[in-house]
């Protein structure tokens, strides 16, 4: 869900959305800051001038419509491993670190309420363009400090325990079900392969699936009522909410200084997409009313209900955060996990071997018992995280005066780091370039795990701010390639040499026009 990773987790997403392990994360141990008159000053880390900066991002500019992984790859062969990103127009320049010493020296310095800014025009409409509803409640994508730990110590239960996902078993299945009907119904009949728009499609199924979360209702934008209004307005904003961000937040902007027309267009999106969302849980509470005044009996374990029961505004925020920051990244996590199996099929049998034992019938129900026993399912997903590395990493603002690289960082001073970039580097992950789900196994033969460094695998960030919707995307990602792998031979028969660009998270560079083949439905019939 991960610059949102961010949000998000990625993500988190990611990512967008980020998980947390909050226990084992809290007990961290501080790594000693150890500045020094030694260290190089600040002002020494290299840099490009603020202007050379700006003009690089300009029509006719060397990182003109560059994602973020492209400027700074090229910074970093041309800087090293550490580099200013600089700021201007109000934000203010950020540290970018590609080294795994660096990015563990800040993670275990953030303190129990990490701090990330990033996301400055979010924060800025909460806090002073609707501040009616939002108050003193930023959500976990805005809010800092003490607000941000109280809020999530209270959603923590709700989102990490695994009880609090075992009712979203089978309608996630049936949502599934829906989607290999769609397929069926768009593939051409002579070649089995769906239009090249197929990621509408994809990102229609990932929204179904996080709305029954967030919203707790079905909203039918797979084939029920594609047109569903209020349903369409919380897909759009949701997924335009993400390009505006990386234009006001990360590419140069005079937002902060003038009313810009792409912040105008920001605060109409998250305008639409508060009040759909304030009708449709209003909507919610009165269908809930209408039902125990009837005396009938209410499931009350649902994530929306019992953030319900905590405060409104809350389910409110949580709701649109949990869609902000998951359509967009688990959707093009779905796509990359498919063409990583279109373009090696020798891993796609192995992965349906897996489900067929699973899932001897094509309808065999998923629930928390069989989903147990899927490794290489497992396997699979992580290591597509690892071969499509979504976004460039996280951003931390540092509480205490470190050393990175050699070089005197200061209390207050914004840390990007490049994690995800070195999941395709070889010093830390052999044979890089191959899709190998199988690194992530145990060997047959000794045992033993690949040993991976913790500060190179983070796709859902580390520490206290991990991306809180992990279990969610876990959960729709496994169900989702599960199903679709054990109904359909899947393939790509064109060129994938570039499949995807990052600019704030991941996204497609191509159309996805996958050729989807009947599996027979039986396994003595395979």
């Amino acid at each position: 869900m991960n610059t949102l990773n961010s949000v998000r987790c990625r993500a988190s997403a990611t990512g967008p959305f980020q998980s947390l392990r909050s226990s084992s994360a809290l007990a961290q141990p501080q790594v000693k800051a150890n500045v020094s008159e030694e260290s190089k000053a600040f002002s020494e880390i290299p840099r490009p001038s603020k202007l050379k900066f700006m003009r690089a991002f300009m029509p006719g500019g060397e990182f003109y419509n560059a994602s973020i992984t492209e400027y700074t790859s090229t910074m970093r062969k041309r800087y090293g491993d550490i580099f200013i990103m600089p700021g201007m127009f109000g934000r203010k320049d950020w540290v970018t670190t590609f080294n795994t010493k660096d990015i563990e020296m800040v993670f275990r310095n953030e303190g129990i309420w990490p701090h990330r800014d990033g996301l400055d025009s979010i924060v800025y409409f909460r806090q002073h363009v609707r501040p009616d509803v939002y108050g003193e409640m930023q959500g976990l994508v805005a809010s800092q400090d003490e607000t941000w730990g109280k809020l999530r110590s209270a959603v923590n239960p709700i989102f990490m325990q695994p009880r609090g996902l075992r009712m979203y078993y089978e309608p996630l299945s049936n949502i599934n079900n829906e989607f290999i009907e769609r397929i069926k119904e768009i593939r051409d009949p002579q070649t089995s392969e769906v239009p090249d728009n197929f990621m509408d499609e994809v990102s229609r199924m990932i929204f179904e699936s996080l709305a029954l979360v967030a919203f707790d209702r079905q909203m039918g934008l797979i084939r029920k009522n594609r047109d569903n209004p209020d349903a369409m307005t919380l897909f759009q904003t949701t997924r335009d909410i993400f390009r505006l961000t990386f234009s006001l937040d990360f590419q140069p902007s005079m937002w902060k200084i003038i009313s810009t027309p792409t912040y105008r267009k920001m605060k109409k999106t998250l305008n639409d997409s508060l009040d759909v969302a304030q009708k449709m849980l209003k909507e919610n509470q009165d269908e809930l009313e209408k039902r125990r005044i009837a005396g009938e009996n209410i499931n009350s374990n649902s994530m929306l209900e019992r953030l319900m029961e905590i405060n409104p505004k809350m389910a409110v925020i949580m709701s649109l955060d949990i869609l902000f920051a998951g359509v967009d990244a688990t959707s093009t996590l779905l796509a990359a996990v498919l063409l990583c199996l279109s373009k090696h099929p020798e891993k796609q049998l192995k992965l349906r071997e897996e489900l067929l034992r699973i899932m001897p019938t094509k309808n065999t129900l998923l629930n928390e018992e069989t989903m147990k026993d899927m490794p290489y399912l497992r396997a699979v997903i992580k290591e597509t995280l690892r071969y499509y590395p979504n976004g460039l990493g996280t951003m931390r603002t540092s509480p205490n005066d470190v050393v990175l690289s050699g070089y005197n960082v200061p209390k207050g001073s914004t840390v990007l780091m490049g994690a995800n970039v070195l999941m395709k580097d070889p010093v830390f992950y052999p044979r890089p370039n191959e899709f190998l789900p199988e690194r992530w196994l145990r060997d047959p033969e000794t045992g033993k795990k690949m040993q991976v460094s913790p500060f190179t695998y983070l796709p859902f960030g580390f520490g206290p701010r991990m991306c809180i919707g992990k279990r969610v995307v876990d959960l729709e990602i496994e169900t989702s390639v599960a199903k679709l792998i054990r109904n359909f031979q899947v393939e790509f028969n064109r060129d994938a040499s570039r499949p995807f660009k990052t600019m704030f998270v991941m996204e497609p560079a191509i159309p996805f026009p996958f050729k989807f083949t009947d599996i027979e439905q039986k396994v003595t019939e395979y």
